[in-house]
């Protein structure tokens, strides 16, 4: 079984650093705004932490190779903490 509080640490991680820089999210059409993300990122996390688990078929979307958090990550300059976040995603 899943450690969805676990999932939730890393989709609130993920959160933080958009939060914390600019972004370029042309390359994907999942989210308009880097605002928008981190609302849709808090909610997830929530709702992980509240053991929805249909929250995470969101999650594990956003987080494939070439996903739209992989594109954001590439095209911002972020892509080796999302490679070490979706890692750890793998591996719960």
């Amino acid at each position: 079984m899943t450690d969805l509080r676990a999932v939730a640490d890393v989709v609130e991680e993920t959160a933080d650093i958009v939060r914390s820089r600019s972004h370029d999210l042309s390359w994907q059409s999942t989210f308009d705004t880097s605002d928008e993300l981190v609302g849709i990122l808090d909610q997830r996390a929530a709702a992980l932490r509240s053991g929805d688990v249909a929250s995470l078929a969101d999650v594990r979307f956003w987080f494939l190779p070439t996903g739209p958090l992989c594109e954001i990550a590439a095209s911002s300059g972020w892509l080796p903490e999302y490679t070490e976040l979706g890692n750890r995603l793998d591996a719960l």
